[in-house]
């Protein structure tokens, strides 16, 4: 039998050369050799090439992964990565086998300066990298690289991350290893630290990242080395009722779009449909024609033809227009008012929640009449009993063409209802959020972002005047508002967990993501003014779920509520410490000053507080000391922890995703990259451990989530799993409503298993 070469020479098929190559993928795992040879030998056939040999052997390994035999992910993942080391050193002009002494190696230490230098020639890496590292500076980190870490990555790890996020040349060809991509991304976030200590921060930031103990956003694993170092996630909007505001943040949502960054928009601002235009009644067409201008930006905006642009819209309870904006989703209705590419969110006070439970009349509004209504603020300029008192009275005092009574109980039914059919809309109690909102002396909350995990403070912008120049040039002038950044990262819960382990990791990842604000490109000029004023950062996890197994804890039990409380207060204290230590050193944000955390009110409690809840979790922290040492110095981050999705970055490093259930012991996952296999971490080991999602008792999830909920600044990316067949209204009801209860701020998904075209946010995925 012939074969062909990557040359084009026709030579006859060596067997041994492939055993070299099944028995390099094979070392050391709980597999059989000869089965795979065996298994990929039988579709071999004349002129076969060497590269569909190495594809086949990859896919027979990868269609052998089950939960008893896991360990062929890393068969097929190693089998990959020896065809990546293949192509990658053909195309920079190496071999990855001496020729003296036949020996592998996979990486070339000396052809990393070169490998910079040619692509930031040819416009492919940002030149910033060769402006701050000297090539004797690259060679002693050439050098550091850890070729075996490779050995980390499951297929579906690899795979994901060859397919799309290794940078690839003007042709489609991937030019740097995994290994070179963690350094050249420690490498950007070094740039912002002193020359001096520059490169010892690289290495720390290399280790954290290399050995997947932590994970960056999708922007910032893509965008740091490149030459626009777009690194933040997600951006959230505030919209005025105002015609030049409404276009004007139509266009910031398309530059953040186009610079793969996903938004949250809030438009409870605007007018209500039938409400005044200069005085004509009648002539407003609402938010629904607003919602549709958004939802084609984002489909036109495409992100390259990776995929589409991504947005979330708020609107509140009691706006006008809420009822059509419930069914912009929904397959029944005026095809005229859909809107099928964005995501709705509702933000819901509590006053709604309480009408509910008592089965009262609720009253939707016009924000229009709903202006200037107490100290020159409008009604959703409020929250808690201010908010309540001034729309009890609104409730009473508006005219009748300005509002509609409901019944509140029925309108409640009906978005359970929308979100049974479509998993949205996303749920925002705001209430909750701006009662905890550390910043609340600076701003309010009005929404949350696309994947429901940030909670910042917002604003419009205000447009002040055009000033025209006499040689043509015409000036705009804005004041800006606070456009809400997201700059994130997780911990990987399955390797750090404890305080030792978040003690000496935790302080590296705050640094890395303060260090994503000081270098970032920013498409909108607001953004940059939000993020260097709260310096806001969010720190989540991924492999909760394995955590939980392997540490012997069932989901549905009282010890996994104590286990959540306890480890999430670990995660909170250790990133407040971080941000406090880097404030001595850089110092502290700037609206410092007057916030909770100035007040030593962490989370709503005071120090003795945080102290009592220490004791009882068995932690022992300090937080009385913490307290007296952040009024002290200030932190440097005004946001800290927010547990967002950590979907193609939980693939990458093998991980469960997020706070979530495993969807499965064993699944097909269909994503960009084709059908990956998967298994949760040590599936063998801990196969009855493992509880999948739509198994699961969805009030332990809640419970859980409130537990976490105590120790986080933000909010979770929560989501609920329901069985569509074993779920009734008064149960997805109640979900709801205990969620209100114990204190969540968000409610992402109701994920479904009659819904299968749900889709994950990337731009916060960690």
């Amino acid at each position: 039998m012939k074969v062909i070469k990557r040359s084009g020479r026709r030579e006859e098929l060596d067997i041994s050369k492939i055993r070299i190559v099944i028995d390099f993928a094979c070392a050391g795992l709980d597999v059989d050799p000869l089965e795979l040879e065996m298994d990929a030998q039988i579709q071999f056939r004349d002129n076969i090439t060497t590269r569909e040999i190495q594809q086949l052997l990859i896919r027979t390994a990868a269609e052998k992964v089950s939960p008893e035999t896991p360990d062929w992910t890393y068969v097929a993942a190693r089998l990959l990565l020896y065809d990546l080391y293949k192509d990658v050193g053909h195309l920079r002009g190496y071999k990855v086998k001496d020729k003296i002494n036949g020996k592998y190696r996979p990486y070339n230490p000396e052809s990393f300066y070169h490998l910079i230098k040619t692509y930031t020639d040819r416009g492919i890496y940002g030149g910033y990298l060769l402006e701050n590292y000297t090539k004797e500076e690259i060679d002693q980190l050439a050098q550091y690289i850890k070729p075996e870490r490779d050995l980390l990555f499951n297929y579906t790890g690899i795979k994901v991350l060859s397919d799309r996020y290794l940078v690839r040349d003007e042709e489609g060809r991937i030019i740097e290893l995994p290994q070179e991509m963690y350094m050249l991304i420690a490498m950007t976030l070094g740039i912002a630290e002193k020359k001096e200590e520059r490169l010892e921060w690289v290495k720390k930031f290399y280790d954290v990242l290399s050995q997947h103990y932590v994970s960056l956003a999708t922007p910032t694993m893509m965008n740091a080395r490149r030459t626009h170092t777009q690194l933040s996630s997600c951006f959230v909007l505030t919209v005025d009722d105002d015609l030049y505001d409404i276009f004007d943040n139509v266009q910031k949502a398309a530059q953040i779009s186009k610079f793969a960054g996903g938004l949250g928009i809030y438009l409870g601002k605007i007018r209500a449909t039938g409400a005044p235009i200069r005085k004509f009644r009648g002539a407003s067409s609402g938010v629904l024609p607003v919602v549709k201008i958004i939802n084609d930006v984002m489909v036109y905006v495409d992100q390259l033809g990776m995929r589409k642009g991504s947005a979330s819209i708020t609107l509140d309870i009691w706006h006008k227009d809420v009822l059509d904006f419930l069914e912009v989703k929904t397959n029944v209705g005026d095809e005229r008012k859909k809107a099928h590419d964005i995501h709705p969110a509702v933000a819901i006070p509590d006053l709604f929640m309480e009408r509910v439970r008592r089965r009262e009349k609720w009253t939707l509004m016009d924000p229009y009449y709903c202006k200037k209504v107490k100290d020159g603020k409008n009604l959703e300029d409020f929250y808690g009993k201010e908010f309540e008192e001034v729309y009890l009275r609104l409730e009473k005092e508006l005219p009748p063409y300005a509002k509609r009574e409901v019944d509140a109980w029925e309108l409640w039914k009906r978005l359970l209802t929308v979100i049974f059919e479509t998993g949205e809309p996303y749920i925002f109690f705001r209430d909750t959020a701006n009662y905890l909102n550390p910043n609340k002396h600076c701003g309010m909350v009005y929404s949350s972002n696309l994947c429901m995990e940030i909670i910042q403070n917002m604003s419009v912008t205000t447009h002040e005047e055009d000033i025209l120049e006499e040689d043509g040039r015409i000036t705009h002038r804005k004041r800006s508002g606070d456009v809400v950044v997201c700059n994130l990262g997780s911990i990987n819960l399955g390797l750090v967990y404890t305080a030792e382990d978040l003690a000496k990791v935790m302080p590296v990842l705050v640094r890395m993501l303060d260090n994503v604000i000081s270098i970032n490109f920013y498409a909108i000029k607001e953004a940059e003014y939000t993020n260097k004023r709260y310096r806001a950062i969010g720190i989540g996890v991924s492999n909760y779920h394995y955590c939980l197994v392997k540490n012997g804890i069932q989901w549905e039990s009282e010890e996994h509520i104590k286990f959540a409380d306890a480890l999430f207060e670990r995660i909170a204290y250790y990133a407040i410490k971080a941000s406090c230590d880097l404030a001595k050193e850089r110092g502290k944000y700037p609206l410092f000053d007057g916030s909770d955390w100035s007040k030593g009110i962490f989370f709503g409690r005071t120090p003795e507080e945080n102290q009592q809840e220490s004791v009882k979790n068995g932690n022992h922290l300090d937080w009385i000391g913490l307290a007296k040492e952040v009024k002290e110095h200030g932190l440097r981050n005004g946001y800290l922890l927010a547990v967002m999705p950590t979907g193609s970055t939980s693939l990458i490093i093998g991980a469960t995703a997020s706070v979530d259930p495993i969807f499965a012991k064993f699944y097909k996952e269909e994503n960009m990259s084709g059908i990956l296999p998967q298994v949760p971490p040590e599936i063998k080991k801990y196969f009855w451990h493992y509880k999948s999602a739509y198994h699961i008792d969805q009030e332990w999830s809640i419970r859980a989530a409130a537990a976490r909920q105590k120790w986080i600044d933000q909010s979770q990316s929560f989501n609920l799993y329901i069985d569509p067949e074993k779920i009734d209204g008064p149960t997805l009801s109640h979900l709801y409503q205990l969620a209100h209860q114990l204190g969540l701020k968000t409610v992402y998904y109701c994920r479904s298993k009659s819904i299968t075209d749900i889709e994950e946010c990337e731009s916060c995925s960690t």
